[in-house]
């Protein structure tokens, strides 16, 4: 006899929103099934928000043949918040759980907060600063439940975050994005959506550094695609200029970061400044590893002695895998490898979905 039960995880990020419908037989993970939706939220009307969701959760419960009564409880989680599109975090927890209310039944949705525990709706709305960007609470609390004591290190397609796990638990100093920065446990850089002038003011160009414009010109994303990092899929978010992520158009972007086109610069002159600003940001990354590690070596001294790192993440073999190995870590293990299942992409909406499993 078998108890089954369905978890729909969703993780709502001002970019992107992801769901995970997980199966769990006996409180052990069975079947997973993923999808993403791109939804700029400080593009996009807020009256649309709904009719996605909704889509994006009829197909994976299509895909599985699960009716919306079969689902257990909903497990979510909010970074969306921080979007221009809302003057508030106040303002955006609530409307995006306002949301939630009338396209899922209320009572079965639960919203993880920074202090390692699920909220019901209205303990959400009222504490809506504890809900702000705790993503990385269930993802810590979900590998946890594996490796027990690690650190986590996530890198997705605007930040990244650093996070120690002791005894199950996520330590972090910082609970929220001001704190974690200051901390060194979120770094604003990613794999897609990071502006050129956030990770360098020069660039080579003809054996001299060139001052770079300051016009968001071209992303990170660009640079990952000449370099062979992200595929034109991978490259899931809105271009600079709105054409497409062909490599001639990603050459073009980057040619214009110092007010040229791609008949003044060569491919293999934006090949040698594409580099160069990649080498930068594992620069900026690996300081802020170091900073970490220092900081976490006098709290947790056991987490970070040969210290065992899991990384997850679209940007987890480029940034984080090379950016720890150039350190000198070797013991590094994939979240995917560890949970058995391939997509670190959308690790945030399975991990939601599976740290609310350890509570109920």
């Amino acid at each position: 006899m078998t108890d089954k039960t369905y978890l729909l995880g969703l993780d709502i990020g001002g970019a992107n929103s992801k769901a995970a419908l997980v199966e769990f037989d006996n409180k052990k993970l069975n079947k997973i099934r993923t999808a993403i939706r791109y939804y700029p939220f400080w593009e996009k009307n807020i009256k649309e928000f709904p009719k996605m969701l909704r889509n994006l959760s009829t197909q994976l419960l299509g895909e599985s043949n699960i009716d919306f009564n079969d689902i257990n409880k909903i497990a979510v989680t909010i970074t969306a918040e921080l979007s221009d599109a809302f003057q508030t975090k106040k303002e955006g927890i609530q409307t995006i759980l306002e949301v939630l209310k009338k396209v899922f039944e209320s009572d079965k949705i639960m919203v993880i907060n920074n202090q390692n525990v699920f909220f019901k709706v209205q303990d959400a709305l009222e504490n809506y600063l504890n809900v702000a960007g705790a993503n990385w609470v269930a993802t810590a609390l979900f590998l946890g439940s594996y490796k027990p004591d690690c650190i986590l290190i996530d890198a997705g397609s605007t930040t990244i975050d650093l996070i120690p796990i002791k005894d199950g638990k996520p330590q972090t100093i910082g609970k929220d994005d001001v704190s974690r920065i200051m901390n060194h446990e979120l770094i604003y850089t990613g794999a897609l959506r990071a502006t050129i002038p956030s990770i360098t003011h020069f660039v080579p160009f003809k054996r001299k550094n060139c001052r770079i414009s300051f016009e968001k010109f071209a992303l990170i994303a660009d640079v990952h695609r000449i370099l062979g990092h992200i595929t034109e899929q991978e490259y899931s978010c809105d271009t600079a200029d709105n054409r497409s992520k062909s490599f001639y158009n990603c050459y073009a972007r980057l040619s214009r970061i110092i007010c040229g086109d791609l008949e003044q610069l060569t491919k293999d002159e934006l090949n040698i400044i594409a580099n160069y600003i990649y080498q930068t940001q594992l620069k900026i990354i690996m300081s802020e590893i170091q900073l970490f590690i220092e900081q976490t070596s006098y709290r947790l001294p056991d987490l970070t002695q040969n210290p065992l790192f899991i990384t997850t993440g679209l940007g987890e073999k480029f940034l984080i895998n090379t950016a720890l190995k150039n350190l000198g870590y070797n013991n590094i293990v994939s979240f995917s490898d560890v949970i058995k299942f391939p997509d670190n992409v959308i690790s945030s909406a399975i991990a939601v979905a599976g740290a609310l499993n350890l509570f109920i």
